[in-house]
């Protein structure tokens, strides 16, 4: 009686299992939900491209399915900008090894969208050093206990510093210490990102770099030396500036010749300086500082990130004195040296 009393409870049991879905069905019910969602024309970051991004970020959940589920979408998606949007979210979500080779096999995409969401995808799975901004400051990430943490908290209240997990550390003479490094995400990812930096589109290469940098591999370096002779001077600019956190300084003259460049532009009114433009300003003033272990003073922030337009007249006078200065220095030093 006992066991003719558990069989309709075994069979409604497996019938729960039966009609549980698969991570497959899953995986494909999100790319099904994704595709039937609306696009923008303009493909503009609004209400409707945050929807889809949503959607996207399920598969999160099922990482091995999602790449499957991904891979056969890429192959039916005409729409270039579906295409790169499926691969961003493969670098966002499902970080593995088998999300890295469908991401390398993006990067023969016809489409330069398509290539730089992959390469910009393989950074995040090859990164060994967690940098920020123009300044390309460095982050740590904060592995203490519990315990270590309130205590530092507290002391932090006290001191009036910042938060251990929010300090970083300036790139003035990184000679003096060793880099925070940490095992990538996926191993075996440099030799993609070095035939990357070869994309024929600049917006590309310079991405690729900022991979390369990040990946703290001998092999990038071989690579961003050989970007010094890009067609690009603004490619060139990032490979030499690239170079200085290997503490390479082979891309001197390149950074010396974007410095006489930028010198010569009115901050007010040329419309080059655009975000990237004062980027670029940024990057450079750090890497002087990085290659030669001088500071002649703190550099301001990117003008077009105030949130006091008031201040901007003064940022863009602090970039001008302090790219000045480095001009007169650089002239007062005796050639092919650096002190």
């Amino acid at each position: 009686m006992m066991i003719q009393a558990l069989i309709p409870a075994v069979v409604v049991a497996l019938s729960a299992v039966d009609a549980a879905p698969s991570q497959g069905s899953q995986a494909s019910q999100v790319i099904a939900d994704y595709l039937k969602a609306p696009y923008s024309e303009t493909g503009d970051w609004n209400k409707a491209r945050l929807e889809r991004l949503v959607i996207l970020s399920r598969l999160a959940a099922t990482p091995e399915a999602a790449v499957d589920a991904v891979r056969q979408a890429l192959a039916q998606v005409q729409d270039p900008r579906r295409r790169a949007e499926l691969v961003s979210a493969l670098g966002e979500h499902v970080q593995t090894k088998k999300a890295a080779e469908l991401l390398c096999e993006s990067l023969k995409d016809p489409d330069p969208t398509v290539r730089w969401e992959a390469i910009h995808a393989l950074r995040r799975l090859a990164a060994r050093t967690s940098r920020m901004g123009g300044r390309r400051e460095e982050f740590y990430s904060d592995r203490r206990s519990r315990e270590e943490k309130e205590g530092a908290a507290l002391q932090t209240m006290r001191d009036h510093v910042p938060p251990h997990a929010s300090r970083t550390v300036a790139p003035v003479d990184e000679r003096s210490r060793p880099v925070a490094e940490f095992a990538p995400k996926v191993e075996g990812l440099v030799p993609y990102l070095v035939a990357a930096a070869d994309d024929q589109v600049e917006r590309n290469r310079v991405c690729a770099m900022y991979a390369l940098a990040d990946s703290r591999d001998p092999l990038a370096v071989a690579q961003l030396r050989r970007r010094l002779k890009d067609p690009s001077e603004t490619v060139r600019l990032h490979a030499a500036c690239f170079l200085t956190e290997y503490q390479d300084a082979s891309g001197l003259p390149e950074m010396q010749a974007a410095l006489t460049r930028l010198r010569q532009i009115n901050f007010d009114q040329d419309l080059r300086l655009d975000f990237q433009g004062y980027g670029q300003v940024e990057m450079l003033l750090a890497s002087f500082e990085r290659i030669t272990g001088k500071s002649f003073g703190p550099i301001p922030m990117n003008p077009l990130l105030s949130s006091d337009t008031r201040q901007v007249p003064e940022l863009k006078k602090g970039y001008k004195t302090l790219l000045n200065t480095w001009a007169e220095w650089w002239a007062w030093q005796p050639p092919g040296k650096a002190k």
